[in-house]
């Protein structure tokens, strides 16, 4: 077995093998107004210039899978992402966003308010015909935040996220990469598809 499979088959194990639960959280965000950097490379010669962006909004669902003894949920998540734009142009088109999941935290049931800390990061698939933007897609994205989970399983998170994208002309030799820093307010619903309890207590 290769080194790439075998690293596959312990993530997966890590992620999925040791899992009691499995939880699906369909959500909303909402990302605020932010200044977007755009510099370009062209034929080594780079410059620089930043645009005022208007909102981004997200919706997606993430699958998470928790242990029943570590306070820990890991998982996959699927969304949609606005463009980024001002009323005169766009800066970059809206995306495909896929990503991994790793949230810290319990979620007690029971409890009026379960906090945790969350990160994501994935790969952003830009949703155009525009074949520049195809060219070269290194694109990405880092999210960290903090949130709640609440009665009935209402969610709410307050985050930070970084996003990057690259727009290339291969037949000029000129590069753009554009990137934003934007503070998000994200509402969700964690619904419980299973739960296997391993511990019962006596009594």
């Amino acid at each position: 077995m290769s080194l790439k499979k075998c690293s596959f088959l312990l993530a997966g194990l890590c992620l999925f093998g040791y899992s009691h639960s499995l939880d699906l959280k369909p959500s909303a965000q909402f990302f605020f107004p932010s200044t977007v950097s755009i510099p370009k490379d062209s034929k080594s010669v780079s410059s620089d210039e930043e645009w005022e962006t208007e909102y981004v909004i997200e919706a997606g669902i993430e699958a998470l899978f928790m242990s029943e003894f570590i306070p820990m949920r890991t998982g996959l998540g699927l969304g949609f992402r606005t463009s980024q734009h001002n009323e005169d142009s766009e800066a970059a088109p809206a995306t495909l966003p896929v990503w991994g999941v790793l949230s810290i935290g319990r979620i007690n049931w029971d409890d009026f308010i379960s906090p945790y800390f969350t990160l994501r990061g994935g790969y952003l698939t830009p949703l155009t015909g525009d074949k520049h933007w195809w060219e070269s897609p290194a694109n990405f994205f880092v999210n960290c935040g903090v949130g709640a989970v609440f009665p009935m399983g209402f969610t709410l998170e307050v985050s930070v996220d970084k996003s990057s994208m690259r727009k290339s002309y291969s037949e000029e030799d000129v590069t753009y990469r554009v990137s934003s820093l934007r503070v998000g307010i994200m509402v969700g619903m964690n619904i419980e598809v299973s739960h296997t309890k391993v511990y019962k207590s006596g009594g």
